[in-house]
C-alpha cells in the first residue's frame, strides 16, 4: 500500500533554504539545476547567432553553452529551491541549497548540499497518521564533458518518523541515522533534446528513488516539455524480515527556465505494490500524483 510519503521523493534536492527561495533574485546569472546542465545558448545558437549571446551581441568568448561557457562573467556559486510532491493520502515539502565552495556552479569541482523536509501520510484506511522529516547533509564533485554533466554526492542523513495513534506493527518510527548517496546525470542530444537521470539510496529504511526525463524545447527554448518515469522504495523491516514497497510512476512534465531561476511541474499516475517477506506480492490501486518546485540561483 502507498504507506509512507518517501523522504526520497525529495532526492534531487538540497538544503533548508525555503525564505532564501522566494526572495527575489538580483542576479540574471546562469547557474545548474540539481540535476540539469541547462543549453542556455541553443535559441541563439540555433538561429544564426554564432557567438550564442542571449542578445545576439558578438562575443567569442560566448560559442559554447552551460558548462561549455569560457566568459569571465559572474556566475552564480549557489542555487536554492523549494519543491512539494503529494498523491493519495501522502504529501511532502522540502527544501535545499547547493553550493560550490571553490568557484561557481558552471566550473567542475566540489559541491556541498543541504536536504531538508517534512511528509504527512495516513494508512490502514485512516487509522494512523504519520508525520516524516528528514535532513541530508552532502558532500560530492561535479564534473562535465562535452554535453554530459555528471554529479555524485554522499553524506550522512537523518531521519524520524512520529505515528498516532503508536503503531507497533510497523518499524519506520522514531529517529533514525545513516548514509546516503547520490548521482546525477545530465545530457544534451541536440541544442533542443536533453535527458536527465537522478538516483538516490539511503540505508535508513533502505530508501532509493530513481527518475528518468528527456525534453524537448519548445520554440520558445526557455520551455521544455516531456515524460518522466520514477520509482520510489522503502523497507519496512528488522534484521532483513519484513515488507518492501515499491512505487512506479510515469507521467508527463513542463519545464520553464531561464538565467536566474527555473520552475518545473509534473503529474501522471503512481500504483504501489508490497514484497511481504512470506506473502504474495500485492497491488494497491491506481493513483495520481503531482510534483512542482521553484529554483533560484544567486
Amino acid at each position: 500500500m502507498a504507506r509512507f510519503a518517501i523522504y526520497g521523493t525529495c532526492v534531487r534536492v538540497a538544503a533548508i533554504a525555503g525564505l532564501a527561495v522566494l526572495s527575489p533574485g538580483e542576479t540574471a546569472c546562469a547557474g545548474e539545476a540539481p540535476e540539469t546542465v541547462i543549453a542556455a545558448f541553443a535559441k541563439p545558437i540555433a538561429d544564426g547567432n554564432p557567438d550564442g549571446n542571449p542578445d545576439g551581441s558578438p562575443d567569442s568568448t560566448e560559442t559554447t553553452s552551460w558548462h561549455q561557457k569560457t566568459s569571465v562573467d559572474a556566475e552564480p556559486a549557489g542555487e536554492n529551491w523549494i519543491g512539494a510532491d503529494g498523491f493519495r493520502r501522502a504529501a511532502s515539502l522540502y527544501s535545499g541549497v547547493t553550493w560550490a565552495p571553490l568557484g561557481n556552479l558552471r566550473q567542475d569541482g566540489p559541491r556541498l548540499r543541504l536536504i531538508a523536509g517534512q511528509s504527512i501520510y495516513s494508512y490502514a484506511g485512516g487509522d494512523f497518521i504519520g508525520q516524516g522529516r528528514f535532513l541530508d547533509l552532502l558532500a560530492g564533485w561535479q564534473l562535465s564533458k562535452d554535453a554530459t554533466t555528471i554529479k555524485v554526492f554522499a553524506g550522512a542523513s537523518r531521519v524520524n518518523n512520529l505515528i498516532a495513534p503508536y503503531d507497533p506493527s510497523t518499524k519506520i518510527q522514531g529517529r533514525a541515522q545513516g548514509v546516503k548517496a547520490v548521482l546525477e546525470l545530465w545530457h544534451n542530444w541536440t541544442p533542443r533534446h536533453w535527458t536527465s537521470l537522478d538516483l538516490s539510496f539511503a540505508n535508513t529504511h533502505a530508501t532509493g528513488t530513481a527518475q528518468l526525463r528527456t525534453g524537448w524545447r519548445l520554440p520558445e527554448p526557455a520551455w521544455s516539455v516531456g515524460p518522466e518515469v520514477s520509482l520510489i522504495t522503502y523497507a519496512d523491516r528488522n534484521f532483513n524480515v519484513g515488507t518492501e514497497t515499491v512505487t512506479p510512476r510515469t507521467g508527463v512534465f513542463v519545464r520553464f527556465e531561464n538565467l536566474a531561476y527555473e520552475f518545473t511541474i509534473s503529474g501522471g499516475v503512481a500504483r504501489t505494490f508490497t514484497m511481504p517477506a512470506s506473502y504474495p506480492v500485492t497491488w494497491a490501486a491506481p493513483m495520481a500524483y503531482g510534483t512542482a518546485q521553484y529554483l533560484r540561483r544567486f
